[in-house]
């Protein structure tokens, strides 16, 4: 990972607010910035914070990560805290002198920001920064489109391996457990979120987990998933079935279809968010299905598998090239089931560029 680039992104990002440092709890936003791949349970025991000023980069952490962090945070002073992580950090911020501080509002720990307060006292001033760095990650580097890339392409090959092989009376978890399997033999690393594999009248819960239902001929088969390779991520969802669909299949699955395509073909740069959801939104509202469509068209894909830009009703983003959406238009009728098709694409100068090479449509024998 290029995380000089990256950390002096971030410290033109403190010159701007006026910050001396800024503290960095958000486990993306530390394997982002030092390449640290420590592992955290959330949501209170953490692997590691970061402490960055304009000329200093410290990981604080415990002797536990301690060899890790020295490996792959390069350039990066590894702190081993001796009690907690916001003492940690309070130490190291009296060693630079900081006295205005920038710490992560949406992603620190209210007690870590009590201790940071009575730690650093009255002369410190705590800032808080919003969505800054998480803004930073937005627009991607060739090595991060490299990696993101390489993670579709494992997934599409996995996804395609193990489809094929769904037959009636699999259970939904059967299935999952088999896609994640594909998926390491693929060459991933891991998953980017538990599977879904959703069935039948399941097909209409957006967040799904797999039961034991198992599947029938005929009926929709809603699967979504997605690969890590080297800490990013990747994102798929076909719907499938097995043998002939009836007519209202057929009817929802070319209304889904027809708002992915208008969506790819519409989207360019310099729109929001909030535009290129309309652009798929209209399609599904003019077929009479505007009220199944529950959820946003798209999110960010990068570190994590959900972050910015938001493509959304409510969304200003501004869309910009080197950004990775997904693209994901869905029906859902309670009691039936669910259409939803997921392409993983990056905003290019005229467009966007379509990474997932899955056929749209797969009818299973």
């Amino acid at each position: 990972m290029n995380t000089a680039a990256r950390l002096e992104r971030l410290r033109q990002r403190l010159r701007e607010q006026e910050l001396d440092a800024i503290v960095i709890t958000h486990p993306s936003n530390r394997l982002w910035l030092s390449g640290f791949t420590g592992e955290d349970i959330p949501p209170n025991e953490s692997a590691g914070h970061l402490v960055i000023g304009h000329d200093a980069a410290v990981l604080v952490t415990s002797r536990l990560n301690s060899v890790l962090a020295q490996r792959e945070a390069l350039g990066f002073r590894v702190f081993d805290r001796e009690r907690d992580f916001a003492r940690g950090d309070a130490t190291v911020l009296e060693e630079l002198g900081a006295r205005r501080v920038g710490f992560e509002d949406r992603a620190i720990l209210y007690r870590d920001l009590r201790v940071l307060q009575e730690a650093l006292g009255d002369h410190v001033e705590l800032v808080p920064v919003g969505s800054l760095v998480d803004d930073l990650r937005t627009i991607k580097d060739a090595e991060e489109l490299a990696l993101i890339a390489r993670a579709q392409e494992v997934t599409d090959a996995a996804f395609q391996a193990m489809v094929r092989d769904v037959r009636p009376g699999m259970t939904e978890r059967e299935i999952a457990l088999r896609l994640e399997q594909a998926l390491v033999e693929a060459g991933a690393d891991g998953v980017a979120f538990p599977i879904a594999v959703a069935s039948g009248p399941h097909g209409a819960l957006p967040h799904y987990r797999p039961t034991q239902r198992t599947i029938s001929v005929g009926e929709p088969i809603v699967i979504d998933m997605g690969a890590v390779v080297g800490g990013y991520c990747a994102d798929l969802t076909r719907t499938v079935w097995i043998g002939e669909a009836d007519e209202r299949l057929e009817g929802v699955f070319a209304v889904v279809l027809a708002a992915l395509e208008a969506a790819e073909a519409g989207i360019r740069p310099g729109m929001t968010g909030r535009e290129a959801d309309k652009l798929a939104r209209d399609v599904i509202e003019r077929a009479g299905y505007g009220e199944a469509f529950t959820h946003s068209l798209g999110h960010g894909v990068g570190v994590r598998v959900h972050e910015a830009p938001a493509l959304s009703p409510a969304s200003e983003h501004v869309l910009e090239p080197g950004q990775v959406v997904t693209i994901e238009p869905g029906i859902y009728l309670p009691d039936w089931g669910g259409v939803r098709i997921e392409d993983l694409v990056v905003i290019r100068e005229h467009g966007v560029e379509v990474l997932t090479r899955t056929p749209k449509r797969l009818v299973l024998a």
